[in-house]
C-alpha cells in the first residue's frame, strides 16, 4: 500500500502536476491522521474494557467479602445478646436467688452464656485494603459506592474495634478469670463447646458480688457494641445492593 501511494506521488510530480499533488499530499495526511485517531480510539476502547473488567471483577470480590462480614455479623449479634442477657440477670446490687439456686450443669451453662458477651466481629477487610493499596479505588466509578465503603470500613468498623477491645481486655483479665480461677469453670472451644470442669455453685455464691461488679463494667460496653454491629448490618447490606445495582449494569 506504501509502494501505491509513493508510485502515485511520483508520477504526479514526474508529470508536473503540483496542485493534484497537494491536494493528494493533504489527503493522504488526513488519512494518517484518520488512522491514527481510530488507532488511539481502539486502545482507549481496549483500555476501558479492560478497566471496566478489572471493575467488575473488584465489585464481586467486594460482594463476596461483605456476604462473609455479613453472616459472622449476624452470628455475633446473636452470640452478645445472649450473654447480654445473660448479664442483666446479675447487674442487681440485690443477688439474684434464682441464680443463686442454680445446679454445677446450669450454673456452667449461665457462665458460658455471660462468656459470649466477649465474642466479637473481626471484618474481612483484605480486598479493601488491597483496592486501597494499589489504586484499584480509582476504577470505582459510583461515588455512591467509594463514600459507603470508606464510611464503612474506616469508620463502622473502627469505630467497633475502638467498644470492642475493652470488651475482650477486661473479660480475658477480669471477668473470665473470676469465672475460671474463683468459680472454676474450665471450657473447651471446639467445634462443640466441651465443659472440662463444672462451676461451683458454692463459689460462685462466694465471688457473687466480685462477678457482679465486673459485668457492671462490661455491660455498658457491650451494650454499644452491639448497636455498633446493627449499623454495620444496615450499612452492608445497603453496600450491597449498591455493588449488585453496578454489576448488573
Amino acid at each position: 500500500m506504501i509502494k501505491f501511494f509513493r508510485k502515485i506521488r511520483q508520477q504526479l510530480l514526474f508529470e508536473n502536476k503540483f496542485s493534484k499533488y497537494l491536494i493528494y499530499a493533504i489527503g493522504e495526511i488526513t488519512l494518517v491522521v484518520i488512522g491514527i485517531l481510530i488507532a488511539l480510539q481502539i486502545d482507549t476502547w481496549n483500555d476501558n474494557r479492560k478497566a471496566n473488567k478489572s471493575a467488575i471483577t473488584n465489585y464481586k470480590n467486594l460482594v463476596t467479602a461483605l456476604q462473609q462480614d455479613s453472616a459472622q455479623v449476624q452470628r455475633t449479634i446473636k452470640l452478645n445478646e445472649i450473654g447480654q442477657r445473660a448479664l442483666r440477670k446479675i447487674i442487681p446490687l440485690k443477688k439474684n436467688p434464682e441464680l443463686l439456686a442454680l445446679d454445677e450443669e446450669q450454673l456452667s451453662d449461665y457462665l458460658y452464656e455471660i462468656s459470649l458477651s466477649s465474642r466479637s466481629f473481626i471484618p474481612n477487610s483484605g480486598i479493601y485494603n488491597i483496592l486501597t493499596s494499589n489504586n484499584g479505588f480509582d476504577l470505582i466509578k459510583s461515588e455512591k459506592i467509594k463514600s459507603a465503603l470508606i464510611h464503612l470500613y474506616d469508620y463502622q468498623y473502627k469505630d467497633y474495634i475502638i467498644v470492642d477491645d475493652p470488651i475482650d481486655l477486661k473479660y480475658q483479665h477480669q471477668l473470665g478469670s473470676i469465672i475460671k480461677e474463683k468459680i472454676g469453670l474450665v471450657m473447651e472451644y471446639t467445634p462443640e463447646l466441651v465443659v472440662v470442669q463444672s462451676a461451683s455453685p458454692l463459689q460462685f455464691e462466694m465471688h457473687y458480688l466480685e462477678l457482679a461488679a465486673e459485668v457492671r463494667d462490661i455491660y455498658s460496653l457491650l451494650t454499644f457494641a452491639i448497636n455498633n454491629l446493627y449499623e454495620i448490618e444496615k450499612e452492608i447490606n445497603d453496600l450491597l445492593s449498591l455493588l449488585r445495582e453496578e454489576i448488573g449494569k
